[in-house]
């Protein structure tokens, strides 16, 4: 039988329909003269709560602009599809059952949602929640949910859920249906409306103690590697925020057999990879010191960064309140001017309109006067801090180039040299056939001097390319991220002052039409 609703026109969400729908966040009832006022005066994007039950609605369109929308109800419709959500990015409750939906979608970035209704539709499997990490209260009992297991797997790593309710699915009919909830769901406090016992907990997890204990292992894995990788992250984004990026792996881009193609071949030396571990060693104690010098000189470039803001802020701060004074007490003069206007004869009064242009005249050019100061002020200190940023770059790139560069060609040329000549021991030794256990393609490779030594010149080659590469990135880029940071502090200056003349020129002619238009009405009264 097609539901009630189907039989009638589908309604479509428009800007009266909102209105009408307007309601509270909070689930109390509002006197009529309260209610008409909130419907017709708060604005679209000041609403917080919306009740579209019962409209007959098919498809949620026509949503935009409604940002501060915390509650959204569209139970009771015939909506098949959920969808033109995602920019709702602050709700924290939505009810959208009694509908016709389908599948699960469309709220991957309603990361505030706490409580979510679906009950009573057609989804037969949960999915497209992962985001929802907040989530507390998730109803979706009356759908078409077979797999209880696919279920509970899904719902486990939601630690804020406290509340499920899963009742009248195909899966709420299997035996151990409550057990498996309670179970495996550790936060669960509420299922199916009722209150979960902690003995039938304790019972359910002893019944499913292995298969517990295999998934907590397996969590606890992933819980390790995913810190790892965060752990990764945060030190990259950290490395890259000082300009360290390509640093730390350096020496693993030199070796990489697709940058270095000689690798594969100089393997092949009996001596090849003990050096490589040398050399790793070295690196690695020298790219750790160079990299931790520099994070923690770092925080002098973040420290004149903050002086330099809080310098402008206060500047423009005094600035501000004096053109903040001088506009009241202009503001002030012409009220009481207004005030004693009607007792005034017409020449007095134009008299006093006159001498009210002319304090208006003297507003803006003072005005003016205080933004050519404000303008000198931020001259001189993004000077300043353009100077004193510079110098910080300047260190940065002389340490980079001497301190970490300069030695690690010094460690490269060493490595060659020492390879060099190991690797000429090595071919006479063959020669005089003194080597143990030599693979046929060792011996291929050895059997041909010119080819072994080309080998070690065109990998010292690469690498010392490589170690330039990384070097004129890092140079490069540090004087490009200098130059940006002044340049946007300057054209940050130039758009704060354009916007701020544009501003007096219109008080002035604001204030100067107004007046105008009271000497003409005093010379016709």
């Amino acid at each position: 039988m097609a539901h009630p609703l189907e039989l009638a026109e589908p309604s479509v969400i428009d800007e009266e329909l909102i209105r009408n729908c307007i309601t509270t966040v909070e689930e109390m009832s509002i006197p009529e003269d309260k209610k008409k006022e909130l419907k017709t005066e708060t604005e679209l994007h000041d609403i917080k709560a919306l009740s579209f039950s019962f409209q007959n609605i098919l498809k949620i369109d026509n949503l935009d602009g409604l940002f501060s929308l915390v509650k959204l109800q569209l139970d009771n419709n015939i909506i098949e599809k959920i969808e033109n959500i995602g920019h709702l990015t602050n709700l924290e409750w939505l009810d959208l059952s009694f509908n016709n939906i389908q599948h699960i979608e469309g709220l991957e970035t309603l990361v505030k949602l706490t409580d979510l209704s679906l009950f009573n539709n057609q989804i037969d499997k949960l999915q497209n929640l992962d985001a929802l990490t907040a989530l507390n209260c998730l109803s979706i009992g009356h759908n078409h949910i077979n797999d209880v297991g696919q279920a509970i797997s899904y719902l486990r790593p939601f630690r804020n859920l406290k509340m499920l309710n899963m009742q009248g699915n195909p899966c709420s009919r299997d035996p151990e249906y409550l057990a498996r909830i309670m179970a495996h769901l550790r936060d669960i406090v509420y299922v199916d409306y009722r209150l979960v016992d902690s003995e039938k907990v304790n019972q359910a997890k002893e019944q499913y103690q292995d298969e517990l204990f295999d998934l907590t292992e397996e969590e606890t894995k992933k819980d390790e590697e995913a810190n790892k990788a965060r752990e990764q992250a945060d030190r990259l984004e950290q490395l890259r925020e000082a300009n360290l990026e390509g640093i730390d792996t350096l020496l693993n881009d030199m070796l990489n057999e697709e940058a270095d193609a000689e690798q594969k071949k100089l393997e092949k030396l009996s001596f090849w990879l003990e050096l490589i571990d040398e050399i790793q060693l070295e690196f690695r104690q020298l790219s750790t010191e160079f990299i931790d010098n520099t994070l923690n000189s770092n925080g002098s470039k973040m420290t004149e960064k903050t002086r330099f803001e809080m310098s402008m802020k206060e500047s423009r701060a005094k600035i501000d309140a004096d053109s903040i004074a001088l506009v009241r007490k202009f503001e002030s003069k012409k009220k009481k001017l207004l005030r004693q206007l009607e007792d005034m004869r017409e020449d007095e009064a134009i008299k006093q309109l006159k001498e009210l242009q002319d304090a208006n005249e003297e507003l803006h050019d003072d005005l003016l006067e205080l933004e050519l100061r404000q303008m000198e002020g931020d001259d001189q200190i993004i000077s300043e801090f353009e100077r004193r940023f510079g110098d910080l770059v300047n260190v940065f790139i002389e340490a980079a180039q001497n301190s970490f560069f300069a030695k690690v060609r010094d460690m490269e040329n060493l490595f060659y040299q020492k390879a060099l000549q190991m690797a000429q021991e090595e071919l006479e030794h063959f020669v005089a056939g003194q080597l143990e256990e030599v693979s046929e393609e060792a011996a291929i490779f050895l059997s041909d001097k010119d080819i072994v030594l080309a080998s070690l010149n065109a990998s010292h080659d690469v690498h010392l390319s490589i170690i330039d590469t990384c070097e004129d990135s890092i140079v490069s880029r540090e004087k490009k991220n200098y130059q940006s940071l002044v340049n946007e502090a300057k054209e940050e200056s130039a758009r704060r002052d354009r916007r701020r003349i544009t501003e007096i020129g219109t008080v002035f002619s604001k204030n100067q039409k107004e007046i105008e238009e009271l000497i003409i009405n005093e010379q016709d009264r």
